[in-house]
């Protein structure tokens, strides 16, 4: 075997890697992040992903330190997302004024569900002392 992989001469990988390849990996990777996000904390791991290291890493990650989770799964994502907005400018405004008030009451609920777990967390560490 040649020293010099990149030396006159060298037909180690000329042929480059087999189509498809890299592809495949990427698409089980994908696939495996996909479930890890959509996946429900308070069930089993789906049985195809559930063993494998990947998910484990996720599951770890999730787990230690959220903040890093959340920037390695958006890391993945596309840089430049094209969003067709067309369909707001089809709803009438009575639509439009119901779309805009079920986002804020989500908003608020979720807000409250935040603060009703803070406060729980505060309550568990003074107990704790």
């Amino acid at each position: 075997m040649p020293t010099k992989l990149f030396a006159p001469g060298n037909t180690i990988g000329r042929m480059g890697r087999p189509k498809g390849i890299r592809n495949a990996l990427d698409a089980y990777a994908y696939a495996i992040v996909l479930a890890h996000v959509q996946h429900n904390l308070k069930e089993p791991a789906p049985e195809e992903y559930g063993q494998t290291n990947l998910w484990k890493a996720l599951d770890v990650t999730l787990r230690q330190n959220p903040g890093e989770y959340v920037r390695r799964i958006t890391s993945m994502l596309p840089k430049e997302v094209q969003v067709d907005h067309n369909s707001a400018r089809e709803l009438d405004d009575g639509e439009l004024d119901s779309l805009i008030e079920a986002m804020r009451q989500r908003l608020l609920e979720s807000r409250e569900e935040r603060a009703l777990n803070q406060a729980a967390q505060i309550k568990l560490v003074e107990y704790v002392r």
